[in-house]
């Protein structure tokens, strides 16, 4: 991912934008996805399961969840009984990572899962995990996402470039080819955000629903 960024930045060696730098930019443009389309979580992933036990009535919500939608009961004897419409609550800051379940005594004495359903983040794995994974894509999000994601990065990206003279000169200095003024660099954020606003209608217009036909 980050080497896609640095294509479209025409900072190949990271002389104006610094790794880290690229990568905390990246890093709020998948926040900022986040925050607009919250990842769905596999409600099968056991990493979003909770055992009950007697007498416990308060629960982590798992951490791979920000926002809890459903509960799903499993009794002891691992038979699916189905969504509960009460007895439960979520207290806390979930989207912090804090959240707690309160869950009703007659639920807990009666043993057996709970099952959340709900929506996480999106995320980029930071340096080391990317280093491990030897270039592959380290990002969680859908290959539909990251043109929008490039373009909030892009345009966050020239954005600190017009703020900061002494590097937009080393940037003209390291692409003198291009001999980029000022006004086109205003031009550039102003194309970015745009790109970011058209591939923004295309994923909305992606998920609206279609009437079904019999």
């Amino acid at each position: 991912m980050r080497q896609r960024l640095r294509d479209v930045l025409f900072d190949t060696d990271d002389s104006t934008w610094n790794a880290g730098e690229k990568d905390d930019i990246l890093r709020m443009a998948v926040n900022r996805l986040s925050r607009r389309m919250p990842r769905p979580i596999d409600p099968e992933a056991s990493t979003a399961d909770i055992t009950l036990v007697t007498g416990t009535y308060y629960y982590d919500v798992p951490s791979i969840l920000r926002e809890v939608t459903k509960v799903f009961y499993i009794n002891s004897d691992d038979d699916p009984i189905g969504y509960l419409q009460s007895g439960w609550e979520v207290q806390g800051d979930v989207a912090a990572g804090f959240g707690k379940i309160h869950v009703a005594p007659r639920t807990v004495e009666a043993l057996g899962t709970l099952r959340l359903y709900g929506y996480g983040r999106y995320t980029l794995n930071t340096l080391a995990e990317e280093a491990a994974l030897a270039g592959a894509d380290s990002t969680t999000i859908l290959d539909d996402h990251v043109p929008l994601v490039l373009a909030w990065s892009q345009e966050a990206a020239w954005r600190r470039l017009l703020s900061d003279r002494a590097r937009f000169r080393q940037w003209q200095n390291a692409n003198q080819t291009q001999n980029v003024s000022v006004n086109e660099i205003v031009q550039m954020i102003s194309d970015a955000s745009r790109q970011a606003d058209e591939e923004w209608a295309l994923i909305r217009r992606f998920q609206t629903p279609v009437i079904g036909r019999i």
